[in-house]
C-alpha cells in the first residue's frame, strides 16, 4: 500500500495572490501640467499611474518624488492603497 502525501503549502485554501503591482517596482516621476492658467506639478506612481501629489512648485513635487523612490514606503502594498488615493491618472499607465 502506497502512502498518500499530502502537499505542503503555504497558503491556506481561499487565499488569493498577491497583485502583479505589489511584484513590480515602485518608482515616481513629476510631471508639468496646466489647469486653467494655472502650472501644476503632479508627482506619478509607476506603474499604477496613480497621482499622489499635485504642488504649485517644482521643489516640493521633487522633494516628494525622491522620498518616495528612496524609501520606498509603499512597495509592500503594492503602491499607495486606494483609501489614501487623491487622484487617479488613467492616462498615465505605462
Amino acid at each position: 500500500m502506497t502512502k498518500k502525501r499530502t502537499q505542503k503549502v503555504r497558503f491556506h485554501k481561499g487565499d488569493k495572490r498577491p497583485p502583479k503591482t505589489m511584484r513590480k517596482k515602485l518608482s515616481y516621476s513629476t510631471e508639468m501640467s496646466k489647469e486653467g492658467k494655472k502650472i501644476i506639478w503632479n508627482v506619478v506612481e509607476h506603474p499604477t499611474g496613480n497621482i499622489v501629489g499635485k504642488y504649485f512648485f517644482e521643489e516640493d513635487a521633487r522633494k516628494l518624488a525622491e522620498f518616495q523612490d528612496k524609501h520606498k514606503v509603499w512597495q509592500v502594498n503594492g503602491g499607495i492603497p486606494k483609501m489614501f488615493w487623491n487622484y487617479i491618472a488613467a492616462g498615465h499607465i505605462e
